[in-house]
């Protein structure tokens, strides 16, 4: 297959793909998902990260299986340097610290932002299945641009 022939087929395999999951680009949902917490206080590197954790999001919510999911959540913690530490560090001090006027820890501030983007991805995007393999999320001068590579699991049906 040349080159122009394999862009093609590309081509029509991405459109079909939109087209089976309601013409929702994958990116443009990871978008979706973080629309609560995307904010203008929020520079290039504050975006990343919460595309980042969308994506992570995204792929424990993709497990039905409550066990699965604890056992995907606490995989995808362990690969965030430093996090189990900090958060059980930033548990055993929540008691003993003020309430009033006080933000909670960033450890407990990104896993309720964590188990918010697994709540909204259930909601608005119940029946997608796309596994997400990686992403890239790019400064143009237009804005910003988010490119997911995705794999899309073959059903018994097909």
């Amino acid at each position: 297959m040349g080159k122009a022939s394999r862009k093609k087929y590309q081509q029509r395999l991405q459109q079909a793909t939109v087209q089976k999951y309601g013409k929702v680009k994958l990116s443009e949902a990871i978008l979706h998902l973080c629309e609560p917490f995307d904010t203008d206080a929020l520079d290039f590197d504050g975006h990343h990260r919460l595309i980042t954790l969308a994506v992570t999001a995204w792929n424990i919510a993709l497990s039905t299986d409550l066990e699965e999911r604890k056992s995907t959540l606490l995989s995808a913690l362990d690969k965030l340097p430093g996090f189990h530490q900090e958060f059980e560090r930033d548990m055993e001090m929540m008691p003993t610290m003020p309430t009033l006027n006080q933000d909670p820890p960033d450890s407990v501030v990104m896993l309720h932002i964590l188990a918010e983007l697994i709540k909204r991805k259930d909601e608005l995007y119940p029946n997608d299945e796309r596994h997400i393999l990686d992403f890239s999320f790019k400064p143009t001068p237009k804005g910003v641009h988010l490119q997911i590579k995705s794999l899309i699991p073959k059903r018994a049906d097909e």
